[in-house]
């Protein structure tokens, strides 16, 4: 199961609902991992329903003329996980590529850096590769991130707590980067690729002391644009405010009336998305039986 209802308090709450709604709530859960989430919410309920096409809620949403896909970018830039948000979309890290991002922070922290600089992000991303492509790029010329690029000091980050906390405002940058490339290659995460793509524009010095320019490395990985590597999670719990949710939501609720129940009063910044796009609780409450979930 993909949603952990083992506590007292939720556990007798998930058992009184009908399994087809529990389907919808574990699918949440499955979404929240693949944000890296620590625990699932509402958000994570709602890009989960606007990313099937297959349900109710995503037919009625196209039949009111809203696109699916804007509402689940809006509403993930609001869920907890590990994204990039921007103007354009937000998108989070593949499994890989959040090995990279703890893996440059612990890089850091163990040659008693205080910031995640670039070369750390660098090598790290590199370091996710598979044996053939690394082979491909030492052939290449490849030196790695030989010169760190920031002064040691006893103030190392802690390999724990907020992964973003110590990272360069320069690494912020090739983070936001790479989720650009992500885009630009339609894949639907940040990976190692990109973020080593973007690692080596960030910064001239960087690729000189790689060995590897940006357009060699880019024709090296043609065709690795996306990482397909399984997200590793447990089953994450719910977290408060999708417990209040699903208090109030109909036992056997299907995907519409999930969306409905949005609309309800427990969750007023995911009804004003949901509102924005015209996706009123009047539209989905006359959409009720002119469309229903496949098996």
């Amino acid at each position: 199961m993909a949603i952990a209802m083992e506590s007292a308090d939720v556990a007798g709450l998930w058992n009184e609902f009908a399994a087809p709604t529990r389907i919808w709530i574990e699918r949440s859960g499955a979404y929240a991992a693949l944000l890296h989430a620590d625990e699932v919410g509402p958000e994570h309920v709602l890009c989960t329903l606007m990313d099937d096409e297959n349900s109710a809620a995503y037919r009625a949403v196209v039949h009111a003329f809203a696109d699916p896909a804007t509402i689940a970018d809006e509403t993930r830039a609001m869920a907890a996980g590990i994204t990039v948000s921007g103007s354009a979309a937000s998108l989070p890290f593949s499994e890989l590529g959040v090995r990279a991002l703890r893996g440059a922070r612990s890089l850091a922290a163990r040659r008693g850096e205080a910031t995640v600089e670039l070369a750390h992000l660098l090598e790290a991303a590199f370091a996710q590769f598979d044996v053939a492509i690394r082979a491909t790029f030492e052939a290449a010329g490849w030196n790695g991130a030989t010169e760190a690029q920031a002064v040691p000091t006893s103030a190392a980050p802690e390999p724990s707590g907020p992964l973003f906390r110590n990272f360069a405002d320069e690494s912020k940058r090739a983070m936001s980067a790479a989720a650009k490339l992500a885009r630009q290659s339609e894949v639907r995460s940040i990976g190692p690729v990109q973020l080593l793509l973007a690692c080596l524009q960030a910064d001239p010095r960087v690729e000189r002391a790689s060995g590897v320019s940006a357009a060699r490395a880019r024709l090296l990985l043609r065709g690795h644009a996306e990482d397909t590597t399984a997200v590793s999670s447990p089953a994450l719990p719910p977290d408060d405010a999708l417990v209040e949710f699903l208090r109030g939501l109909r036992r056997d609720a299907d995907s519409l009336a999930l969306l409905a129940h949005f609309h309800a009063g427990q969750t007023p910044e995911l009804a004003q998305v949901l509102s924005r796009h015209k996706v009123t609780l009047a539209l989905l409450e006359r959409a009720t039986g002119a469309f229903s979930d496949d098996d």
